[in-house]
């Protein structure tokens, strides 16, 4: 099945909730951040304090929490959210209608295919309809096993994809925390080069041991006059990263 990309989202369910109206804005921010993060990740992430204050933007991520966690569910380490959970629920059902009226589709445009072939070269009718039959089954077989090796292979690149990112937003907090951030310069730079990251191990040219690897070019970096640009000298020295490609 596709993932799912658009989810009903109610906004008067949200302006008629008490417990949304009395929260400050930051509270609100981190509130629907996560609703929006859940979405995108088949209704769940991990509760990691230091990755998910990055995603919020929120420096103490964890008083904030206490004031909205009765919004969500935990359990063995997990968030979720019932709201998202049915909407997601709603919307992988809609999917799976829209996959079979298509699939349905397709077969009665074999069968009149398969029809008008055996009528035009001299068949009978009964032989070119049982083309036309067995021609639909043998398709349908090959894109049933298809859309099983797509679900398959989709929720493995799902599950790798969410864990990327939330290593992603962990090591630009860390680097970060190393280099320190002077102006929007360099929150831009480290934002690129984080960016960068995430989007070569998608491509299979690095594993995540690389973000340990350049956390290790912030550390040496720290040292000098000016960190930032020793760092991405070494960046540019080592793995061959050009800034000027990422604004």
């Amino acid at each position: 099945m596709k993932q799912v990309k658009f989810v009903q989202l109610e906004s008067g369910a949200f302006l008629t909730d008490v417990d949304f109206i009395t929260m400050t804005a930051e509270q609100r921010g981190v509130y629907i951040t996560l609703i929006l993060f859940l979405n995108c990740n088949n209704g769940r992430c991990r509760y990691d304090e230091q990755v998910l204050s990055a995603l919020c933007n929120c420096a103490d991520f964890a008083r904030v929490w206490e004031k909205i966690k009765t919004k969500f569910t935990q359990k063995n380490g997990w968030i979720r959210h019932k709201r998202v959970s049915r909407e997601l629920k709603a919307a992988k059902a809609r999917l799976q209608l829209y996959s079979k009226k298509g699939l349905k589709g397709a077969k009665n445009r074999w069968h009149k295919h398969g029809t008008g072939n055996g009528t035009g070269n001299g068949t009978s009718n009964g032989t070119g309809n049982a083309c036309a039959i067995a021609n639909v089954k043998r398709n349908v077989n090959v894109k049933e096993r298809k859309d099983n090796t797509y679900t398959y292979t989709n929720n493995l690149s799902r599950s790798s994809t969410s864990t990327l990112r939330a290593r992603a937003l962990k090591f630009h907090n860390e680097l970060v925390g190393i280099l320190g951030v002077r102006d929007q310069s360099d929150r831009t730079c480290f934002g690129n080069v984080t960016r960068w990251l995430a989007e070569e191990c998608e491509r299979g040219r690095f594993n995540e041991k690389i973000f340990g690897r350049v956390l290790d070019y912030a550390k040496e970096a720290r040292g000098g006059r000016k960190p930032a640009a020793v760092f991405m000298a070494l960046m540019k020295k080592e793995l061959n990263y050009e800034s000027n490609k990422h604004i």
